[in-house]
């Protein structure tokens, strides 16, 4: 029998990168953080093209690890971390992203069924009607406050309110985000865009939410890969983290609750609340 190849996407920076890291904890089991070039898949040009090209990319993916050990993985010292951002700003007063293209080692006594998941956020969600019938595909989500709160604290696109891996596939989106002037406006209008294609495209029980992730110590991920179900892991939330400016988070927790967005589908207005309260007391 043929290995299992899942698709992993999610909001960024919803905790994708942690379940990776998770997963690669996992017998029989690899975990890639945004291998592909989204700019080399858009070129292959349709929706079909682009996910042959992901196929392809899955299946000399397990031909290099069976073969030589190794693979192609954006990594930090050689392995995917559970954070893929610094948690101390530079001088332009944002966190940088510490990962790098290059290749991770993997277990050699991997089986030929071995499960191999692929990460990417915005490519794959663009891709998700396409994608979700040929893979099993799943997505992570993130309390809205939690996940603008660190968009606005990153040196990423989304903290301009951009997804250009997304936009070069959805030219809707691309022409939506362009008009709007205001990067709050587009920052909760692509937040929107993401929750939406999910709600849309998605079993529910395919839409991870972070807080159970952490909740139930990695084993809600039993979901993408049965050996999940044995995870223990201790793991603290950052929703309210001390590195979030309260002023900001005020700011955008207000136009967040009195906005409309996909995003009420997976977590309630109540929940935003309490956040903005969690992160406004901890200062």
């Amino acid at each position: 029998m043929r290995g299992l190849n899942v698709i992993l996407t999610g909001v960024p920076r919803s905790g994708t990168t942690l379940v990776c890291h998770l997963l690669n904890k996992l017998p029989d089991t690899v975990a890639l953080y945004e291998p592909m070039d989204p700019e080399a898949v858009a070129r292959a040009g349709e929706r079909e093209a682009m996910c042959d090209a992901i196929e392809r990319f899955f299946a000399e993916t397990r031909e290099s690890v069976r073969a030589r050990g190794i693979a192609r993985s954006r990594q930090f010292g050689g392995r995917v971390p559970d954070n893929p951002v610094d948690d101390v700003f530079g001088p332009e007063g944002l966190r940088a992203s510490r990962m790098s293209s290059g290749e991770i080692r993997v277990d050699p006594a991997l089986s030929e069924r071995f499960v191999l998941v692929v990460k990417h956020n915005a490519m794959f969600t663009a891709l998700m009607d396409t994608l979700r019938e040929r893979f099993p595909c799943y997505a992570v989500v993130r309390n809205p406050l939690a996940a603008l709160a660190s968009w606005n604290t990153v040196a990423m696109p989304v903290q301009d309110g951009h997804a250009p891996a997304a936009e070069r596939i959805d030219q809707e989106l691309a022409h939506t985000l362009g008009r709007l002037g205001d990067r709050t406006a587009r920052q909760l209008h692509l937040l929107s865009w993401f929750c939406e294609r999910y709600r849309r495209l998605l079993p529910r029980d395919r839409v991870l939410r972070y807080e159970d992730v952490l909740a139930s110590r990695g084993r809600v991920l039993a979901a993408v890969a049965p050996g999940a179900a044995r995870l223990d892991e201790t793991m603290s939330s950052k929703n309210a983290n001390p590195l979030y400016d309260p002023r900001v988070v005020a700011d955008l927790g207000a136009r967040l609750l009195r906005s409309e967005g996909a995003y009420w589908s997976f977590y309630s207005r109540e929940s935003v609340g309490r956040l903005m309260t969690d992160v406004l007391t901890c200062q």
